[in-house]
Order: structure tokens, then sequence, then C-alpha cells
């Protein structure tokens, strides 16, 4: 059975799998490209960057049409020491949407790790 990995958790930290998500609520992301995994990865790191809580950020992939968008929904420190934060993603993959919560936090190279 193929691996199911949401976008973030993919193309940050490529695991096989993340805790929380199982195949009825990550369908959609088996048919992303690599296209939409390097659009959604860069949203991500940007949005979790610079976007207060609440403030939505987008992509959008023309070649195929799939889209996302990334919010911050709170800003933390973690236990670890660094700035944490949690976010709802949306995936749009033709007629299909998916809305998924996850946790992100900084690591010593100041980038943001899918938790």
């Amino acid at each position: 059975m193929k691996a199911l990995t949401p976008i973030a958790c993919f193309a940050i930290l490529a695991l096989p799998a993340c805790a929380g998500l199982n195949e009825s609520n990550t369908a959609l992301y088996d048919r992303v490209d690599e296209r939409d995994v390097a659009l959604a990865a860069a949203a991500m790191q940007q949005t979790l960057e610079s976007a207060p809580d609440d403030v939505t950020q987008g992509w959008v992939n023309e070649a195929t049409g799939h889209r996302g968008s990334i919010t911050p929904t709170r800003t933390y420190l973690g236990a670890n020491g660094y700035f944490c934060r949690d976010y709802r993603e949306e995936l749009r993959v033709g007629d299909q949407v998916g809305r998924y919560d996850h946790s992100a936090c900084r690591d010593d190279a100041e980038r943001w790790v899918w938790l």
C-alpha cells in the first residue's frame, strides 16, 4: 500500500506517514504532483514565518489547477524553546476539498518543520 503523506510533511520531512492522518482523509495527497508539493511547501514556510494568526495565504499550480492555502491559527513557544504554530491547510484538487489541522515548529536552521 502506498504511504499517505500530507504535503508539508512530505516536502519538508519526507516521512512515509504522519500521526493523526489516515487513508480516508488524505486521499487528495495522492493526486498532487511534485510542483504542487513545492508550491505548498513554499507557501507553508512563507506563511508560518510572516503571516499573523488567522491570515490565509494561498498557492496555485496553473498547470494542474490544484490549489491550497495555509492559515496559522495559534503561535506559541514550544517545549524545545522554539516558536511553534498550529495551522489549517486546505487542499483543492478538482472539485474535492480537504481541510487538515497541523502544527509546525522552527528548527535550528530557522525553518518550519511539520510535526
